[in-house]
């Protein structure tokens, strides 16, 4: 592998497998999509493996092998996944509501009331 297979490495970071996609210098969200939809990964192929994966509690994006990394930037590969992710609409596998207010322990109220002496009126 060179580093100008950045799709070989992301498809990785998607499927968990390697695949047989052509050698990219730099990354191309849409155009990984169009390659990974022509190998047989849809974006509901790759949601359903996502959440599949996860539910077995595997991590999802699959670590990628270092071999596969050679020579991609650990900041720019993230980003890319990231890219990727939104260009299938896998940035957020499962939509959440936001949790409820809780109510405060008696601790936290007591540390809310503390201000330092400099504070305390005269």
């Amino acid at each position: 592998m060179t580093d100008a297979d950045w799709h070989v490495a992301l498809a990785y970071a998607l499927v968990g497998e390697r695949l047989d996609l052509p050698s990219r210098s730099t990354p191309d969200a849409s155009l990984l999509a169009d390659e990974l939809a022509r190998a047989g990964w849809t974006q509901e192929r790759l949601l359903e493996h996502a959440l599949a994966t996860q539910a077995s509690e595997a991590p999802w994006p699959h670590p990628v092998p270092s071999e596969l990394r050679a020579g991609l930037g650990a900041a720019q590969f993230h980003a890319a996944v990231g890219r990727v992710r939104v260009e299938l609409g896998l940035d957020a596998l499962a939509a959440r509501p936001p949790s409820g207010r809780t109510a405060l322990t008696p601790d936290e109220r007591r540390l809310l009331a503390e201000v330092p002496p400099h504070h305390v009126p005269h």
